[in-house]
């Protein structure tokens, strides 16, 4: 926090005694306490620069769904699919032998799933990965009442639906739970949830992140659950004795009706689907925009960012305020974490499966359907899988050797990550695992390449550390120099940048500390408080937020928090607030121009302009 100047401190006091007089006159009891939200919005009630909305980059591009229902009040047949994104999701309904959208409902959440049920004509959606918050909701949609309906979330804590519905022979609605792998049970009759409890049997390790999927209801009444860990495992539970037990072999599947249409959705990227064979497109229109999520300037002036999910690659042409969304890469199916320009060309990594991949902004944008891009006449193309069970890459930094050093996460269940080095001259990849922890960030100078890890690997592994972890990589000795932990109370280490004027190297954690380390003492030298968490991100876990760093031109670490712009003043060794964007949920920050910063908020790119003086509100 800065120190307020005479200006801000004037208004303060006036503030307090406007409040106090008015008070006074009204024969109200003076409320201390009740003021103490003013005085912290005076005190940062001024902005250090100001923001431009550029706009969504890429909107659309992240389907699901194909749920096949028949609504016999309008006699017709009724495609389902969503829409996703942070900004929120859209359930929507085609009439499939028009084509034509019917019904369109907003849903306040990032994701959802669906079962129907053809007994009685209902849709049952649970919404999961909604805006970052434990305790999502289940609800349905009938054709007599056209509209969804409600039905809550269980009494847990700290828990969210995962998978899809199982609906029952006898109408109750079963599903699971993450990360504590729960079964719950809803009575739509009497409308009553039920805690059926943990599934997964013993021995249960703590903190260890469990899916609980049920599957299906066997004659005898249990309920078949898949339970995704490290061991993956099947059980049976049984309602009434609220016993389980568990399965060697999974029984057979039950037979289900044969379809009365052959309709089959293909909703990935669009609103396509089949009909007796003939592919057909739909009316509706893409609505969500997807996460800017990576951010860096290219090698042609532009700025160049990327989305999760969609895995698309857009820029930002600062002389011509163009932002032009350039399509999906040809190869992978989740997120685009990152982008890093090297000599002449613009280099990521993707989801999953953990592929790597080279993009030339000299030559056209074609990417070509090739399920790995490994086709040369591609342009973005990729080189292959990083290897070594890498699965998620997160961050890039070229390091002092002139090669690219890529932060990753293990395979599920597998534990731990890697520091994998990709040299541009030879198209070579090698990854130094480690088999304890991921790594979750990286930076790099003209001496070390520095990593920051995170106790979290493949989802569903064990976790074997308790602590996240900053070290440097000697690249000529190919090995680590050092390593430590910068705080007791932190499971990663969230993002790292080094100052050209203090040669110090700045981080941040999972716990919203910052912490400035110097190379040459071998030692962290200050530590400091952010000014509030970071944004969470859906593959980083989720369980924390992400604080990014970048240094400026001044030397001086930028830094965006999940509802501010801040600053590290290197030199007076304090924290700064600058600024509160008009989009929540930030995500990277990055410097154009000098005094020129861009950074993501949900599926909006903003442009932050910095001032020598402060303007106030």
């Amino acid at each position: 926090m800065t120190t307020p100047s005479p200006r801000m401190l004037f208004s303060l006091l006036t503030s307090l005694a406007l409040h106090y007089l008015s008070a006074f006159a009204t024969d109200q009891p003076i409320r201390l306490l009740c003021c103490t939200p003013c005085i912290f919005y005076l005190y940062g009630a001024y902005s250090m620069g100001v923001f431009y909305d550029l706009g969504r980059p890429v909107v659309g591009g992240w389907m699901g769904g194909g749920w096949l229902l028949h609504d016999p009040v309008r006699k017709l047949d009724l495609l389902w699919g969503g829409e996703f994104g942070q900004e929120g999701a859209i359930l929507f309904a085609i009439d499939v032998d028009s084509g034509r959208t019917v019904e369109e409902f907003r849903v306040g959440c990032r994701e959802f799933s669906a079962t129907p049920d053809p007994q009685t004509d209902t849709l049952w959606i649970c919404t999961y990965h909604g805006l970052y918050q434990p305790g999502h909701l289940l609800l349905s949609w009938n054709p007599r009442d056209r509209n969804l309906v409600s039905h809550g979330f269980p009494p847990l804590v700290d828990q969210r639906f995962c998978g899809s519905p199982l609906v029952a022979p006898d109408g109750t609605i079963y599903l699971g739970t993450h990360p504590h792998g729960h079964l719950v049970q809803y009575d739509p009759l009497r409308d009553e949830w039920r805690d059926c409890g943990q599934q997964a049997l013993p021995p249960i390790v703590p903190d260890q992140h469990i899916w609980c999927y049920p599957r299906q209801v066997l004659d005898s009444g249990e309920v078949v659950c898949n339970i995704a860990r490290d061991p993956v495992s099947n059980v049976a539970y049984d309602p009434q004795s609220n016993q389980r037990r568990a399965l060697t072999d999974l029984p057979e599947a039950p037979e289900v009706a044969p379809p009365t249409r052959a309709v089959r959705a293909q909703f990935r990227f669009d609103a396509r689907y089949e009909l007796d064979g003939q592919l057909r497109t739909s009316d509706y229109q893409p609505k969500v925009a997807t996460d800017v999520v990576g951010l860096n300037p290219g090698p042609d002036g532009k700025m160049y960012g990327s989305t999760i999910i969609s895995m698309h690659i857009f820029s930002f042409d600062p002389a011509s305020r163009a932002l032009e969304d350039l399509g999906r890469v040809g190869w992978g199916s989740g997120e685009i974490y990152d982008v890093i320009a090297h000599r002449d060309r613009l280099y990521m990594g993707s989801y999953s499966g953990g592929y790597w991949g080279v993009y030339d902004p000299e030559r056209p944008w074609n990417p070509l359907p090739d399920s790995e891009g490994r086709d040369r006449a591609a342009n973005p193309h990729s080189f292959g899988l990083i290897g070594d069970d890498m699965n998620r890459p997160f961050e890039y930094a070229v390091g002092p050797d002139q090669r690219i050093y890529i932060a990753c996460r293990a395979n599920y269940r597998l534990p731990g990550g890697g520091l994998a080095r990709f040299c541009p001259d030879s198209e070579s990849i090698h990854v130094f695992r480690d088999l304890e922890q991921s790594v979750q960030c990286v930076a790099a100078d003209e001496r070390y390449v520095y990593g920051g890890t995170s106790i979290s690997g493949g989802r569903g592994c064990i976790e074997e550390t308790t602590q996240g972890r900053f070290f440097l990589f000697d690249v000529e000795r190919e090995e680590r120099a050092f390593e430590c932990i910068p705080d007791r109370q932190a499971v990663a280490v969230t993002s790292l940048a080094v100052s050209h004027r203090s040669r110090l190297i700045y981080g941040s954690t999972s716990v919203s500390t910052l912490f400035a380390f110097d190379i040459d003492q071998r030692q962290i030298v200050q530590r400091w408080r952010a000014p509030g968490p970071g944004t969470p991100l859906m593959g980083v876990p989720e369980t924390y937020g992400v604080i990014h760093l970048t240094c400026g031109h001044d030397g001086d670490i930028y830094g965006v928090t999940q509802n501010q712009v801040f600053k590290i003043d290197v030199v007076a060794e304090r924290i700064v607030y600058l600024d509160t964007p008009p989009i929540p949920d930030l995500y990277q920050i990055v410097e154009g121009t000098p005094g020129v910063f861009y950074m993501g908020a949900r599926g909006h790119l903003l442009e932050y302009h910095l001032r020598d003086q402060p303007h106030y509100r």
